[in-house]
């Protein structure tokens, strides 16, 4: 089961390898998987879908799949990302969704 943790909408700095691409608005939705194990609800991974807000010859900067792209959030949290085209659509780099650094 897939349940909706939160939005989040604001902007942030796009950086790739340390170095920063661009500012861009975000619209995400950070969802949280749920599997039933013996009877019981236990938490899984975190997916987060939605899309990056800049014009597009700014996103096409940072497309491709080479290497992800890191969107840091307005509120101190990351999420590593693949922008997939230059209106904004993106993918998730990995399964563990927002988080803070040092996680």
């Amino acid at each position: 089961m897939l349940r909706l943790v939160e939005r989040v909408l604001g902007e942030g700095d796009l950086r790739r390898d340390g170095r920063t691409l661009l500012r861009a608005g975000y619209e995400l939705s950070h969802y949280q998987h749920w599997e039933n194990v013996g009877g019981v609800l236990t938490p899984g991974h975190y997916e987060v879908e939605g899309h990056l807000i800049a014009p597009a010859e700014r996103l096409e900067a940072a497309l491709g799949t080479a290497a992800p792209c890191t969107l840091h959030l307005d509120d101190g949290r990351r999420f590593d990302l693949y922008v997939l085209n230059p209106d904004g659509a993106i993918t998730p780099a990995d399964q563990r969704g927002l988080y803070r650094a040092g996680d």
